[in-house]
């Protein structure tokens, strides 16, 4: 079984890491995974206060970690996505 397809069966069984490292170069698999995570582990009404897609481009490491070090609202778990990590720039 390939790693994306481990993730996808762990996710499926609820079975959450609490990070997710996704790189490499193929970036079908990389959207696979981030999708399946935006779109299933939080419901709708958890995702207003427990989810935050943010972009390398856009914020810096600083604030990824104060948006990770929040506990959840009303949930298990927070998700926080950052897409193109590789134009974070070290502060």
């Amino acid at each position: 079984m390939s790693d994306h397809q481990k993730i996808i069966t762990d996710l499926k069984s609820k079975k959450y890491a609490p990070v997710y490292f996704l790189c490499g170069n193929e970036p079908y698999f990389i959207d696979m995974v981030s999708n399946y995570i935006e779109n299933n582990v939080l419901d709708d009404g958890e995702k207003g206060f427990n989810q935050m897609v943010l972009y390398g481009k856009e914020t810096s490491m600083s604030q990824i970690l104060e948006n990770a070090k929040r506990f959840p609202m009303m949930a298990d778990h927070q998700v926080i996505i950052v897409k193109e990590a590789q134009h974070l720039t070290k502060e």
